[in-house]
């Protein structure tokens, strides 16, 4: 577990390598946590690739990417997010750019919905928000990269996020009680005009 980038701030079990890119320098981790509600999907060798960002996104310089699943979640049956994050995690250095919160990325050219049974066709980068308390504490004070989550979300929230701003989207985010770990049957942060009598879960 030694080369996990989380094994020096928090605890991490059952960890083991499922992905090797070696055209682009990371693996993919599938490990478990200290939340047993969930198992977690972390690039391992992103952060070694400094990104050429703005003076307002310095702390995005160095990054690690993750897809936080439901503890029961089946790889092999379900394998897209592994294949999403291996791809996501290309682009920075493919399409020499760089990556930072609220970055969006599509599910294929043309986007295509990431599964037959979640119409989700796009992907948002996010800092941590159900793993906020465990992922962004006083432990990762001394971390010399940065944590982002890889969210499936919707056309109409991508429309959103444009319109407006990815500060907004992570709003609604909020209100819906939207977070990182995924939920392939989870409503639309962006309601239609006739499901917005429809109140937020709360």
């Amino acid at each position: 577990m030694a080369n996990n980038p989380l094994n020096s701030i928090i605890r991490v079990t059952d960890d083991q390598v499922v992905h090797e890119n070696k055209d682009f320098g990371f693996t993919i981790h599938s490990c478990k946590i200290e939340d047993p509600s969930v198992q977690l999907l972390i690039t391992n060798g992103l952060r070694n690739h400094k990104q050429e960002v703005n003076k307002e996104n310095e702390k995005y310089q160095h990054i690690e990417l993750y897809v936080c699943l439901p503890d029961y979640w089946n790889l092999s049956k379900h394998p897209w997010p592994l294949h999403w994050l291996n791809r996501i995690a290309q682009v920075p250095q493919k399409n020499n750019t760089w990556f930072g919160a609220g970055d969006t990325i599509p599910a294929g050219n043309p986007p295509s919905e990431v599964s037959p049974k979640f119409s989700a066709n796009h992907f948002i980068l996010s800092p941590p928000i159900f793993l906020s308390e465990l992922l962004s504490g006083p432990s990762w004070k001394n971390a010399d990269f940065q944590l982002l989550s890889v969210i499936p979300i919707y056309q109409k929230e991508l429309d959103f996020k444009l319109k407006n701003s990815h500060t907004m989207l992570f709003n609604k985010f909020d209100l819906y009680r939207i977070s990182e770990k995924i939920d392939t049957y989870r409503n639309s942060a962006c309601p239609s005009v006739f499901k917005r009598l429809l109140k937020p879960r709360r």
